[in-house]
C-alpha cells in the first residue's frame, strides 16, 4: 500500500480490522418472537457438529378465498342464513423474485447456524456430489413457473433458491424422499436439515356474530403478511430409539403476524348476489321458512416488493434464530 500522507496510511490501516470484523459478525437477532418445539437436538451433533442444507422451500399465497356461516339461534325467530365470503388475488409476484426470496432464507439460515458453531455445507459443497446429482427433480410448473400446491381454499406457488435445488417430494419421506435410503440419511457425514416456511400475504379471516333477533357474518382482507408455519426437520446418523415426534424445529402457533404492510389491497368486484337476497327474502317471509343474506367481494393485493421481501424476511429471520438457538443448546 503507497501512502502520500503518514496519518491517511495510518488511518486506513486502523480501520481495516474494524471492517474485518464487522464482516465477520453472526447475524443480528430478530425482535419478532416466535415460539417453537424442538425435537431430538442430539440429532445435530452427530457428525461432529457438522450439517447440510441442500435447500430451502418457501410457500407463497398467490390467491385464496375466506368464508364464514351463521345460522340464526333459538331466539332469535325464523330460520335465517347469515354468509360472507372474500376471494383475493395477489399481483406481482414472479419467479425471479420468489426464488431471490429462497435465496435470502438460505443464506440467512446457514449464517445463523454458523454464527453457533456448526460447519455448514452449503448447495456449492455437495452439489457435484454423485449422490446430489442424481437425485430426482420436480420439474412441474404453474403458470408463475413455479410448483403450486392448494390448501384450505388457498393457493401457493413454491420456490427454492434455483431449479436445481427443487427436489421431489414423496409421499413417504415428505421433502427428505430423496435424501433418504431404507430410512437412512444418504448423508454420512453431516446432519441433513430442510428449512420450509409458509408466507400468507393479504391477510383474510372471517367473523360471525348474533344479538336479539338478528345475525350477521362478515370477511376481512387486510394488506398485511403473516408466517403461517415453519419448520426445520432434520435427519442424523442411524440410531435407534423411541420417537417423540419429528426430529427438527416447528413454530407452534399459526398466523405469525411478520408486517402490517406488504402492498396496497383494493376491491375490485363486489359480488354480492343482490337479486338472490332479495328473492330469499320475499320467499322468507312468505312462507316463514327463514331467508338467507349473503355478501361477497374480490380483493386484490399488488405488493410492494420492498415491504413484501420485509415482511418475509421479519419471519424467516426469526424462525432460523429459533433453529440456530435450538443447535447452540444441543446435548448429547
Amino acid at each position: 500500500m503507497r501512502c502520500t500522507r503518514r496519518l491517511t496510511c495510518l488511518a486506513v490501516l486502523a480501520a481495516l480490522p474494524l471492517w474485518a470484523a464487522a464482516q465477520a459478525e453472526p447475524p443480528a437477532p430478530p425482535s419478532l418472537p416466535i415460539q417453537v418445539n424442538v425435537v431430538n437436538p442430539e440429532d445435530l451433533l452427530d457428525t461432529n457438529k457438522t450439517v447440510v442444507i441442500p435447500t430451502v422451500y418457501l410457500s407463497l399465497l398467490v390467491d385464496g378465498r375466506v368464508a364464514a356461516t351463521k345460522q340464526s339461534g333459538l331466539f332469535s325467530g325464523g330460520n335465517n342464513s347469515a354468509k360472507a365470503a372474500a376471494s383475493y388475488q395477489v399481483e406481482g409476484l414472479d419467479k425471479a423474485f420468489a426464488q431471490q426470496l429462497a435465496q435470502a432464507a438460505y443464506d440467512d439460515a446457514v449464517a445463523r447456524l454458523r454464527a453457533a458453531g456448526y460447519t455448514v455445507l452449503t448447495w456449492a459443497d455437495i452439489k457435484d456430489r454423485e449422490m446430489v446429482r442424481s437425485l430426482a427433480r420436480d420439474t412441474s410448473t404453474g403458470p408463475m413457473g413455479l410448483p403450486t400446491f392448494s390448501e384450505g381454499g388457498n393457493n401457493y406457488v413454491i420456490a427454492t433458491p434455483s431449479d436445481e435445488q427443487f427436489f421431489k417430494k414423496g409421499l413417504g419421506g415428505g421433502w427428505f424422499a430423496e435424501f433418504q435410503q431404507g430410512g437412512k440419511n444418504r448423508f454420512t457425514d453431516a446432519t441433513l436439515i430442510i428449512p420450509t416456511y409458509t408466507i400468507h400475504a393479504p391477510q383474510a379471516w372471517t367473523g360471525t356474530s348474533a344479538g336479539y333477533k338478528t345475525i350477521s357474518a362478515e370477511a376481512n382482507v387486510a394488506e398485511g403478511m403473516n408466517l403461517w408455519v415453519a419448520n426445520a426437520h432434520w435427519m442424523g446418523q442411524p440410531k435407534s430409539r423411541m420417537m417423540r415426534g419429528i426430529p427438527g424445529v416447528a413454530t407452534k402457533q399459526q398466523v405469525i403476524n411478520v408486517t402490517d404492510k406488504a402492498g396496497t389491497v383494493t376491491k375490485v368486484a363486489d359480488t354480492t348476489p343482490q337479486a338472490a337476497n332479495v328473492v330469499s327474502g320475499l320467499l322468507g317471509a312468505l312462507t316463514g321458512t327463514g331467508s338467507i343474506s349473503a355478501s361477497s367481494g374480490l380483493y386484490k393485493l399488488a405488493i410492494d416488493r420492498e415491504a413484501y421481501t420485509q415482511g418475509v424476511m421479519n419471519g424467516v429471520r426469526a424462525f432460523n434464530a429459533e433453529l440456530a438457538k435450538a443447535a447452540a443448546d444441543a446435548k448429547p
